[in-house]
């Protein structure tokens, strides 16, 4: 076999491990089942997104794919949530999702921007928070539009991480880091909760704001949190089908004979420049007895950054135990088959044989 002759066939073998190397996530296709129960594939990573909720929109961004966002509900604008993540958002202002009042707006826009190819019928439409929005999908179907996903709530938080998850994928057609990371720290609050010395589980209970009055937090995205916790939430009453109820004067009630319970106090509360010192004087008359915790912006919602409200609930529920470090960044190798790389090193082999030969030719 002439020199010429091994070069080709090395130069043959390694374009032919090229051609059969995995493709990444990103280039295959998949699946997401919305909360509905509603399937829908993908070829790959969409191409553009319509969204409510800023916590979605801060989810796609965070993903690396603020660019893909093409339109937005009016509370998911940088100019109103003023979230740097969403700085670079350049999106349409599709108005409230609140209600269906606006619906017929938010289609219209819809259709208008498919029009001037600003967007497509198959492009991915995600709606969440509003049960209006099961007949805001009805109406763009309607239309022709054919991914418009719906989640409306959650009952463990098992669902809120999928919901990241899925929402992730959908705008990279991958896993990104943000998720592995929230998975990382859901893993080290349910150990926390695990290793607790005491027999006793912790009391907890969430207290509402809206609208300048308090209500007991029932259902939803924080009890699932209290639920991954293992607290005894005081508030939370199977038999009430309600997200809230109640007042002030029922967390006063709940907690006389629970003085030991940790108060979570919905962020709302404090979104106008109030204090814990407010929330004490308001409710409790000055009494501060009773352990009340400021939540975070983002504990409860559907993006990453809920797994770090998770982590300070489960800090102030169980002070006993020591925080959880910070687990190591997984490194990630380049994902090759192994076949291949003896495939390639063969192909070197005939490569530095091939030029040696060459060279021993020419002296």
């Amino acid at each position: 076999m002439n020199t010429k002759t091994m070069l080709a066939i090395a130069f043959a073998i390694l374009a032919a491990c090229i051609v059969t190397l995995p493709a990444s996530d990103a280039d295959g296709g998949f699946e997401i089942t919305d909360g509905t129960g509603k399937t829908f594939v993908y070829d790959g990573a969409a191409e553009r997104i319509a969204l409510n909720g800023s916590a979605v929109a801060l989810t796609v961004a965070q993903s690396g794919a603020v660019e893909k966002i093409a339109a937005v509900d009016k509370y998911s604008t940088y100019e109103y949530t003023k979230y740097a993540d969403l700085k670079n958002l350049d999106a349409a202002d599709l108005g409230s999702f609140y209600g269906s009042t606006n619906h017929d707006y938010i289609v219209t826009t819809l259709v208008k921007m498919v029009e001037e190819g600003k967007f497509a019928k198959d492009d991915t439409v995600i709606l969440t928070s509003y049960t209006s929005n099961k007949d805001l999908r009805d109406k763009l179907e309607s239309h022709g539009f054919s991914k418009v996903l719906v989640r409306n709530t959650i009952e463990d938080y098992s669902q809120l991480v999928k919901m990241v998850e899925d929402v992730s994928k959908i705008a990279t057609g991958e896993i990104p880091a943000s998720v592995e990371k929230m998975k990382e720290k859901v893993a080290a609050v349910e150990k926390k909760a695990a290793e607790h010395s005491g027999s006793d589980r912790p009391k907890a209970l969430y207290v509402w704001y809206y609208n300048k009055e308090f209500q007991i937090g029932n259902l939803g995205i924080m009890k699932s949190m209290l639920d991954v916790c293992k607290a005894d939430n005081i508030g939370y009453d199977p038999s009430n089908p309600e997200y809230r109820y109640g007042d002030a004067a029922t967390v006063v009630k709940l907690l006389e004979n629970n003085k030991d319970a940790i108060v979570f106090v919905s962020n709302s509360y404090f979104s106008s420049g109030r204090s814990l010192d407010n929330f004490y004087d308001e409710v409790f008359k000055g009494d501060r007895s009773v352990k009340a915790v400021a939540m975070g912006l983002q504990w409860n919602n559907w993006c990453p950054e809920s797994a770090d409200g998770l982590t300070a609930i489960a800090d102030a529920l169980y002070p006993d135990v020591p925080p959880q470090p910070e687990p190591e960044p997984e490194k990630k190798g380049f994902d090759i088959d192994m076949r291949i790389v003896g495939i390639i090193i063969v192909g070197l082999l005939f490569i530095a044989a091939g030029v040696a030969l060459m060279f021993r030719g020419k002296h």
